[in-house]
């Protein structure tokens, strides 16, 4: 917003005209709010803002700070922007969410199959299933024909009549 602004109150830079609720003077000498730039130090080369992981753990990349006026990196460790004024430059060094967030470390995902990592003969839970699920199937099947075996001896004896 900042510079659209400038840029339209640049095009329009005549004596005295009205831009909407702002009065746009001309001859200004561009000074930045007291800030007092002295000619014989050569112009503030623009900042560079590093990459970091901002609060929500997303990578920031980095990125220059060469927009015009908008020359240094602003803002806090976890929103850095581009500011025009030396006295809110951010001191990255004093930054640490350069690494990956401790919190976003959970552990290493499983293995796909097709993953060369993966080694079927060592994955053994398959096996222990269908060991446990054959054991008891057979010791329903047990249970069943052992009844139907009681069930039979317990009955009484027909005799055959012709």
């Amino acid at each position: 917003v900042a510079d659209l602004l400038t840029l339209v109150c640049r095009a329009q830079e005549k004596a005295g005209q009205q831009l909407g609720s702002f009065v746009v003077l001309s001859g200004g000498n561009h000074s930045s709010l007291g800030e007092q730039l002295d000619p014989s130090e050569p112009p503030p080369t623009p900042d560079f803002c590093r990459g970091y992981f901002d609060v929500m753990g997303q990578w920031d990349p980095p990125f220059n700070c060469s927009s015009g006026e908008f020359i240094f990196c602003c803002g806090t460790c976890g929103f850095r922007f581009c500011c025009k004024f030396k006295k809110t430059r951010l001191d990255q060094s004093t930054c640490t969410n350069y690494e990956t967030p401790l919190w976003m470390n959970t552990g290493k995902p499983p293995s796909r199959i097709d993953d060369p990592l993966h080694d079927p003969t060592r994955d053994k839970t398959n096996l222990i299933v269908y060991i446990i699920c054959g054991v008891v199937a057979v010791m329903v099947l047990v249970g069943i024909f052992t009844k139907l075996g009681l069930e039979k001896a317990h009955r009484p004896q027909r005799e055959h009549m012709s």
